[in-house]
């Protein structure tokens, strides 16, 4: 087979919780041709970080620079880099010993050694201690997955997924030293348009969700995905749009719903204008009803009301997704007592408590990252109801939604 070189890239910034784990089961691949690239992004940590990577010797090669951001540490990488394939791994996350090994075999097996491979992947909740996976190959088809596009607007991979030949970085260039969050998504955009994709139906990495993540400790998160997806609806052609969604409707309606909750309102009030100068196909009514008789399904009718388990941003998106489908939310659950009693949208949050005792006739539609821990949950206290938003996400993105009702 032939082994074509790997550099795996680890970008670092106080590192000491997780960096020992990711090096080690960055060495632990199967695949034979890789080499371990650790870049120290300026770590404020005493020398801690410093010294986990120097322990490794010369098994890994260790770059110290100022504190930059991911980007900068990225970029370093890349230009230092002697393979001929750029395998992205963040300090806190983890490559199963097949990833590389996995990528370059479907790489083969397609034909085309630079097509962009990108996999399916665990993620661990730190606070619980629960692994859920993504599964994305039963949410979208495989057109979909393989759209050089639909992936980065559904915000479905994972970069550390990702094996890239460094004759993509040649023809878009490096990471965007300016971008402190979005750095990753702006690159996958300018990246993918246009290529060949390859996706993986396998977890071939497990990814951790901590309360230190960015998206949670850097105040500029909202703002630049405001900006990134802008940037996404304005620079896409007519063609694209209606390759990647049965309708433009379905992405405006989307985006209009991610920047109402991220509470940026000069940009949901561009996507809306977008939104309702677009005119509704005459079959709009049919595939509504058909998305409620699939959400009716889901209690053989039974249900009386609809509660959505998540009172965070994944609950808010999943309102506006149904809402704008005619879909009806009765109530929010949350387990957060600071949330019971407060109103969002209009529609009451109540308790876990609260919503047992009208478990018998509810559907309950669970709104998280990692639904898991809480479906099982539910099952043993025998709710007769229980789904996820992950099983709504790919039944939404085929329904066309009405362009006045978000």
């Amino acid at each position: 087979m032939n082994t074509p070189m790997v550099s795996i890239v680890i970008p670092v910034y106080n590192g000491q919780n997780y960096l020992k784990e990711a090096i080690d089961s960055a060495l632990s691949q199967t695949y034979s041709n890789f080499e371990v690239i650790v870049v120290n992004d300026g770590s404020n940590d005493g020398g801690i970080t410093e010294k986990i990577a120097l322990s490794y010797g010369t098994k890994i090669r260790y770059f110290y620079k100022e504190n930059g951001g991911v980007a900068t540490a990225l970029n370093l990488a890349i230009q230092e880099m002697r393979g001929q394939y750029f395998s992205w791994l963040s300090h806190d996350d983890m490559y199963y010993p097949n990833k590389l090994n996995r990528e370059i075999q479907a790489l083969q097996e397609h034909g085309d050694m630079s097509a962009l491979v990108y996999s399916d992947y665990d993620i661990l909740e730190v606070e619980t201690n629960t692994i859920d996976s993504t599964n994305l190959s039963k949410i979208f088809s495989l057109s979909k997955l393989t759209n050089s596009v639909f992936p980065i607007l559904q915000n479905i991979i994972h970069g550390c997924t990702l094996l890239i030949h460094k004759s993509h970085f040649e023809r878009v260039g490096l990471f965007d030293e300016k971008l402190i969050t979005t750095q990753d998504y702006d690159m996958w955009y300018r990246m993918f348009r246009g290529q060949k994709t390859i996706f993986i139906p396998e977890s071939l990495i497990k990814i951790r969700i901590h309360k230190e993540s960015g998206t949670n400790t850097i105040s500029c998160f909202t703002k630049e995905v405001g900006t990134l997806y802008m940037k996404f609806i304005n620079s896409l052609s007519d063609k694209e749009i209606d390759e990647i969604f049965i309708h433009p409707a379905i992405l405006y309606n989307k985006i209009a719903g991610l920047m109402k909750d991220y509470a940026l309102m000069e940009e949901y009030k561009i996507v809306m204008e977008k939104l309702m100068r677009i005119d509704g196909p005459q079959n709009i009514w049919g595939g509504l009803e058909k998305f409620k008789e699939c959400i009716d399904s889901f209690s053989n009718g039974n249900a009386e009301k609809i509660c959505v388990f998540g009172a965070g941003h994944y609950g808010e998106r999943l309102y506006y997704d149904l809402h704008s489908r005619l879909i009806k939310i009765d109530l929010f659950a949350d387990n957060n007592p600071e949330k019971w009693g407060s109103s969002i949208n209009g529609v009451s949050c109540i308790s876990p408590k609260q919503l047992y005792e009208i478990k018998n006739n509810t559907l309950v539609i669970v709104a998280m990252r990692t639904p898991t821990e809480v479906v099982l949950k539910m099952k043993n206290d025998e709710y007769p109801y229980v789904i996820t938003k992950q099983q709504l996400d790919g039944k939404i993105a085929q329904t066309i939604p009405l362009n006045n009702s978000i």
